[in-house]
């Protein structure tokens, strides 16, 4: 199981993105945050590449879910992201 959380901080026209990203322990990357930059195109979130080497893709099959790509070091992680509204 390996956690993260997506946060979509502002959207610009054209689709562009900044956000925060936080993840857990995953192999042997430790848990952190980083904060990054992408474009939204359609219903893809395509992220620019984090800090820690990590590209990140997401798509919203519906509202308030994500399907998400996570690649670090040669592995292809996937998972699904649920809203959660404060």
């Amino acid at each position: 199981m390996y956690d993260g959380k997506l946060a979509v901080l502002t959207v610009s026209q054209g689709g562009q993105v900044t956000v925060s990203y936080a993840w857990g322990d995953l192999a042997d990357n430790k848990p952190g945050v980083a904060d990054g930059s992408g474009r939204i195109a359609g219903n893809t979130l395509k992220l620019g590449r984090l800090p820690n080497g990590a590209d990140i893709t997401a798509t919203m099959p519906s509202p308030g879910t994500l399907s998400v790509t996570y690649a670090l070091a040669g592995q292809t992680y996937t998972g699904a992201f649920v809203r959660v509204s404060q």
